[in-house]
């Protein structure tokens, strides 16, 4: 029995050599595989997050113009449209900058004639809205559709032809 326990003391000391060899290894395959593995899924979430959820579903490449221009009017500028949601209780607000475009001068005078009441059309049909109005991005082409119906209802020299958020900020 005492040759036995001689004999295990003998490989004992082997087989941990073995073991810390392995340990070595395997660390070192460690510090070798994480930063791979890690580099691995930074590129997958880069493809994932630019490639398939920034694209909007409806999303539709701008068909180039056949002139090989693109016809860009005068434009008649509204800033610093603030407004607080219907449902907000003044906890929420938002900040609008609108451009309307027009090939027309004599609209944008008369809109620079008409500015208050401009403003005061716009600020009124913005705080019938809900914040969830506000927040679907589908909703704001309805939007401005509705603040471009309001604004052509009332101008005598002409019809705006678009109407641009400049800013849209909902707080």
């Amino acid at each position: 029995m005492a040759k036995e326990d001689v004999k295990k003391d003998q490989e004992s000391p082997v087989t941990s050599d073995n073991q810390e060899q392995g340990k070595s290894k395997g660390g070192m395959l460690k510090f070798i595989l994480i930063p791979v593995i890690l580099l691995i899924q930074a590129g997958a979430a880069y493809f994932i997050v630019f490639n398939m959820l920034l694209k909007h579903p409806n999303h539709v490449e701008n068909p180039k113009p056949k002139k090989g221009k693109l016809e860009v009017g005068q434009f008649y500028e509204v800033d610093d449209i603030v407004v607080n949601p219907a449902d907000s209780g003044g906890r929420r607000y938002l900040v609008l900058d609108i451009g309307l475009e027009t090939n027309n001068q004599e609209l944008i005078d008369e809109a620079g004639r008409k500015e208050i009441w401009i403003r005061d059309a716009i600020i009124t049909l913005l705080t019938r809205k809900t914040s969830e109005e506000f927040l679907e991005v589908s909703a704001r082409s309805l939007l401005k559709k509705e603040i471009l119906d309001s604004l052509n209802l009332k101008m005598v020299a002409g019809k705006f032809d678009r109407i641009y958020f400049k800013k849209y900020i909902l707080q």
